[in-house]
C-alpha cells in the first residue's frame, strides 16, 4: 500500500480530527446528559495518542515490513469508524439541542436548567448503544497498541515529519472529484424557499469512511451563493 494512503502523515491527520471531536463541548455534554462516564471518552483518547504516539516510526518501517503495513492499513480502517462514530454523537447532540431551541421558542413553560437537559436522547436503548460502541471502538484500539511491541514500534522514531497544518474550511476545488453533482443538489436544497422559516432543518452527510463527508461540507461552506443566502454560520 502506498505511503500516501496509510502512512503516518495521513493517519496524524485523521487523529487530529477525532481529538478535536473528542475535545468538542457538544460531544462532552451529550455524553454526560447520557449518563455515560467521563472516564470512557478519556479512555478512547489515552488510546489514540497510545497508537498516535508511534506513527512516525511505522510509516518508515511499513515500506520494508509487511506486518507493520497490515497493521496500519487495520489502524486506518478502526479510525475511520471513529470518526463515523464520534460525527453520528456529533449529529444526535445538535439534532437534541435545536429540538429543544425549538421547544422553548414555541412557548414551553419547561424550564432548562442544564445543558444536560437537553442532550438526554429520547429512546432509552440509544444510551447502551452508545456505550457499548464506544466500548468496542476501545477494544480495537487496545489490540492494535497490544501490537505494538510485537512490531518493534517505538514512539516518536522515524523521520520527523513537516508540521501539520491549521485546520481550515478552505478546500482546493482542482483536487476534488466526482462530488459537484452532490454539491449542486445539496445547494439547491440549502437554497430551496420551501425550507421552513419555523424550525432549523438538518442534513445528514453519511458514507464510509474516506467517501468526503467532510469535504462536501466545507464545499458548501465556500460556496458563494451560500453565502449570500445566510448571513450567520458557524
Amino acid at each position: 500500500m502506498a505511503l500516501e494512503l496509510v502512512g503516518g502523515a495521513f493517519l496524524s491527520a485523521s487523529l487530529q480530527v477525532l481529538f478535536d471531536r473528542l475535545a468538542s463541548l457538544e460531544v462532552l455534554n451529550f455524553i454526560r446528559g447520557q449518563k455515560l462516564s467521563d472516564s470512557l471518552l478519556s479512555k478512547l483518547k489515552i488510546k489514540l495518542l497510545i497508537v498516535d504516539a508511534v506513527l512516525n516510526h511505522a510509516e518508515m518501517k511499513h515500506f520494508t515490513d509487511p506486518a507493520v503495513q497490515e497493521w496500519l492499513l487495520h489502524v486506518k480502517g478502526t479510525l475511520y469508524d471513529a470518526e463515523d462514530l464520534l460525527d453520528e454523537i456529533a449529529t444526535e447532540a445538535l439534532r437534541c439541542k435545536m429540538e429543544a431551541d425549538d421547544h422553548s421558542q414555541t412557548g414551553s413553560d419547561q424550564v432548562w436548567n442544564s445543558i444536560s437537559t437537553w442532550v438526554k436522547a429520547p429512546f432509552a436503548n440509544y444510551q447502551s448503544s452508545i456505550e457499548s460502541r464506544v466500548k468496542e471502538m476501545i477494544g480495537k484500539l487496545e489490540d492494535l497498541a497490544e501490537a505494538i511491541d510485537k512490531l518493534g514500534l517505538k514512539p516518536g522514531d522515524g523521520e520527523k515529519l513537516p508540521p501539520r497544518s491549521p485546520s481550515t474550511s478552505l478546500v482546493d476545488e482542482s483536487c476534488v472529484f466526482g462530488r459537484n453533482e452532490i454539491k449542486e443538489e445539496m445547494i439547491k436544497r440549502l437554497l430551496s424557499d420551501n425550507v421552513s422559516t419555523n424550525k432549523i432543518d438538518v442534513i445528514s452527510i453519511i458514507g464510509m469512511g474516506g467517501a468526503g463527508k467532510t469535504t462536501l461540507p466545507q464545499l458548501l461552506y465556500n460556496d458563494g451563493r451560500v453565502k449570500e443566502r445566510f448571513d450567520l454560520k458557524a
